[in-house]
């Protein structure tokens, strides 16, 4: 019976979440007022909380967050350089590229110009522009599923098909049936424009943002859980930050509205994003989350360039080596840490 084997699936996620251990505090967010360290990054909602934890164990490292953390809310500026301007804050890996652009090529960034305020951008998606100007580094491997509010019986299915999955956001498939056989509305969500994990679920899925021009809900925040709190409503999410969420490492969204991700169902079985308390390598939806640079860079001689090098270049890079950190905020290892060969991009003007 599907609807029992849903229910099934159910009990063992919930098990698996049950396994998962509480962990130190929340990372601090962006670096104190009046410092500022030699490697400025910003970009990425979902890799901003594990590079905090890198910064802490790496000092060079200076990470902005990609929402103002005084405030919780996007917006604001940011000054990377005792010297530098106040430029606008950028909010997610598109944006975050595109500040990098800014400030490799002399580009203004939201009307500013900062040529030279940034070394990296922090990216949870691959390339999307032919060229070679900028160089993707791997550092870590996360997943994206879709989160649901619990609602009990009345739940969005804990199991979805790629295929459903695609559906529900095209438009195709607008109801469920739930577990007391009541008829619920779907109500699909999608984080702000500019966001990796927007990117790679609509890409998983074989869509584009053409297919979703449908949805009017507003955008969410990505990976903030406090937002999904209604029946049907279902958004994609990144499972290394929920992970990070649950353990207590990062302010966490998701308990006050019981935010669970659900299992992929494909030619292999119902796989879980979560497998004994870790993210799951073998979920149909994995990604390599990056650090962006300059190409050029990484054969310069001058201190910057080599710390730049010696930070994020390479298996012995100081990131590389972190894996501890990595994996605490709910990351995987990836045996390409620091790969500069494979990942290139031209510019994404701002």
């Amino acid at each position: 019976n599907h609807l029992t084997r849903r229910t099934r699936v159910f009990g063992a996620v919930s098990a698996t979440l049950a396994a998962l251990a509480m962990s130190a505090g929340p990372a601090l967010a962006d670096p104190p007022a009046e410092t500022y360290p030699a490697l400025a990054g910003t970009g990425s909602d979902t890799t901003q909380y594990v590079l905090n934890g890198l910064a802490g164990v790496i000092p060079a490292i200076g990470s902005y967050d990609a929402i103002d953390p005084s405030t919780g809310l996007p917006g604001g500026a940011i000054q990377t350089r005792e010297d530098g301007p106040s430029f606008a804050r950028p909010n997610g890996s598109s944006n975050g590229i595109k500040a990098l652009t800014g400030s490799v090529n002399g580009a203004p960034w939201q009307g500013t110009v900062i040529t030279g305020q940034l070394d990296f951008a922090r990216s949870s998606s691959s390339p999307s522009q032919p060229g070679s100007d900028l160089t993707f580094i791997p550092f870590a491997l996360d997943a994206v599923s879709y989160a649901f509010s619990a609602f009990g019986s009345a739940s969005v299915p804990t199991y979805l098909t790629i295929a459903e999955l695609a559906d529900i956001y095209t438009g195709d498939t607008t109801t469920y049936v739930d577990l007391n056989g009541v008829t619920r509305n779907y109500v699909p969500l999608l984080p702000q424009a500019g966001s990796g994990t927007r990117a790679f679920f609509l890409s998983s899925l074989g869509l584009t943002e053409g297919d979703v021009a449908w949805i009017t809900s507003p955008t969410v925040q990505e990976n903030d859980g406090s937002e999904i709190d209604a029946i049907g409503e279902i958004v994609p999410f990144s499972v290394a930050s929920w992970i990070a969420q649950f353990n207590g490492v990062v302010p966490q969204t998701i308990l006050e509205s019981d935010v669970n991700l659900g299992a992929l169902d494909d030619e292999f079985g119902v796989t879980p994003p979560i497998d004994g308390g870790v993210l799951n390598p073998d979920f149909p939806f994995t990604r390599l989350v990056f650090n962006v640079v300059e190409t050029a860079r990484l054969a310069g001689i001058s201190p910057a360039d080599v710390l730049l090098q010696n930070t994020f270049m390479g298996s012995s890079s100081s990131v590389c080596q972190a894996a501890a950190t990595i994996t605490e905020y709910g990351f995987a290892t990836i045996p390409n840490c620091g790969d500069t060969s494979t990942y290139k991009s031209g510019y994404v003007q701002p």
